[in-house]
C-alpha cells in the first residue's frame, strides 16, 4: 500500500493510460454491455480502468486500499454525481452493497489470498451479474522490476487456477487472453476471466 500511496501522483503515465484503455476496450468487445449497470471497480487505483466504463454506469464505485490513489481518483471524478470512492480493504472487511458488474484490472496479483476476496465480490453480485478480472497470465516473476517493494503476491495466474476458483464458488467461468505486453525481451499475456452468478 505504501508503494501505491507514494506513486499515486505520478501513476498516470502515458504507458499505463494506454494499456488500461486497451484492456477496457477488449473487455467491451468480448462481453455484452448494452445495459446500464451499478459497477464496482475493485482495486480502482486512480480509475484508469474503471472510468472507461462510465458510459455503461448507472453508478460506479471505486474501491481501493490506497488513500493516495483514491485522492487522485476523487479529483478526476469530483464533477460526476454517479461516481463515488471508498477506502476499503476487502481482505479485512466487507461492503454491504450490490452490483450488476464488478471489474478489476491488475489488482488480483497483489492479493495474498485471492479466493476469499473473490468470494466477497460474489456476495455483492446481483443475480445474473458478472465479475470481470483482468490480470497477468502466469509468468516467471520478471514482469515487475521489484516484486517485494511493489506488493506482488502472485506471478500472474494460470487458467486452471482461475477455473478452480469458479468451481469452488459455483460461478460460471470463461477465460481468454486479451492482450500481450513485450517487456524484458519476453511476451507477457493479460487475461480476462469472467465469473457469472
Amino acid at each position: 500500500m505504501q508503494h501505491f500511496d507514494h506513486e499515486a501522483n505520478e501513476w498516470d503515465t502515458e504507458q499505463k493510460i494506454k494499456m488500461m484503455g486497451v484492456l477496457a476496450s477488449k473487455v467491451k468487445e468480448n462481453i455484452d454491455l448494452s445495459g446500464s449497470y451499478d459497477i464496482l471497480d475493485f482495486g480502482c487505483g486512480t480509475g484508469l480502468f474503471g472510468l472507461e466504463f462510465l458510459d455503461q454506469a448507472k453508478s460506479l464505485l471505486g474501491v481501493d486500499v490506497s488513500a493516495g490513489m483514491l485522492k487522485v481518483f476523487d479529483k478526476k471524478t469530483e464533477d460526476l454525481a454517479n461516481v463515488k470512492s471508498e477506502n476499503c480493504d476487502l481482505t479485512k472487511s466487507s461492503l454491504e452493497k450490490e452490483f450488476d458488474l464488478i471489474v478489476t484490472s491488475m489488482a488480483f496479483h497483489h492479493l495474498k489470498e485471492p479466493l476469499p476476496v473473490l468470494q466477497k465480490l460474489k456476495l455483492m453480485l446481483r443475480k445474473g451479474g458478472r465479475i470481470v478480472i483482468v490480470d497477468l497470465d502466469e509468468e516467471d516473476g520478471d514482469f515487475h522490476p521489484n516484486n517485494k517493494s511493489m506488493g506482488v503476491e502472485h506471478y500472474g495466474f494460470s487458467k486452471d487456477s482461475l477455473a478452480g476458483w469458479g468451481a469452488e464458488l459455483h460461478l460460471k467461468f470463461s477465460h481468454r487472453i486479451i492482450n500481450e505486453i513485450e517487456k524484458n525481451h519476453k511476451v507477457y499475456g493479460q487475461f480476462m476471466a469472467i465469473y457469472t452468478s
